[in-house]
């Protein structure tokens, strides 16, 4: 794995997100398309001779690895690719051992195996050196939204990225667009993850045959959405 210490906290001043699902199916179907869109506007300048470690959390299984660009650059010509993060051998170590597991414990302890793999498999990271004067960066990935239940679907993503702290007085905006031909079960943005009473103010239109939720903060808020068909 490449050097991730020390780990730089990159300032932010903005962050700005949209969140296109894209079906994949009827409803029967294991999981939809999220592709997630999101320009950062750096605070200042970083050291150019000191490479930077960015650490991309996918929310959720990534469905195709991410990019990063600068906004000023070709995509073609000039985009940065993530690597997987190594999976830790202690992560590895507890999941091996839950295979061990007596008929009774072992549909119990499989979740937690299930959530321990999906963890593992939902952060890319990239080392580059961040050009003087180059401020805004943006990032290309795809998340999955999985079947939750029967027809219902879910995905889920933190703001800001990792390795990116929003400096006082900074944004974060996000938009999400549902596909047609499904009913919003639920939309939330939570200032604290850890905090249910946290929920954000959001906005909600409809454009296009397609659901909008909106929402904008100033801290690391959680998304999350669900829909069914």
């Amino acid at each position: 794995m490449p050097a991730l210490s020390p780990l730089i906290n990159v300032p932010i001043s903005r962050q700005d997100s949209v969140i296109d699902v894209v079906s994949k199916g009827d409803g029967s179907h294991e999981a939809d398309e999220v592709f997630v869109t999101t320009t950062i506007l750096l605070q200042q300048d970083l050291d150019p001779s000191q490479d930077v470690t960015l650490i991309l959390p996918m929310g959720m299984e990534a469905a195709q690895k991410p990019l990063l660009r600068y906004l000023a650059d070709d995509i073609q010509t000039n985009a940065f690719s993530f690597d997987p993060v190594d999976r830790s051998v202690y992560d590895q170590a507890v999941a091996d051992a839950l295979g061990g597991l007596d008929t009774a414990q072992r549909e119990a302890e499989q979740r937690l195996a299930d959530a321990i793999s999906q963890a593992a498999g939902s952060f890319s990271q990239a080392v580059l050196a961040v050009r003087p004067g180059q401020r805004q960066l943006r990032f290309f990935f795809t998340i999955a939204a999985r079947r939750v239940e029967e027809r219902t679907f879910e995905f889920q993503l933190l703001g800001p990225l990792a390795s990116f702290v929003i400096q006082p007085g900074g944004s974060i905006s996000v938009v999400a667009i549902q596909p047609q031909n499904t009913t919003l079960v639920e939309a939330i943005g939570l200032q604290d993850p850890t905090n249910p009473g946290s929920a954000l103010g959001q906005t909600e239109a409809d454009l296009g045959g397609r659901h909008c939720i909106g929402w904008f903060w100033r801290n690391d808020p959680l998304f999350r959405v669900r829909y069914r068909y």
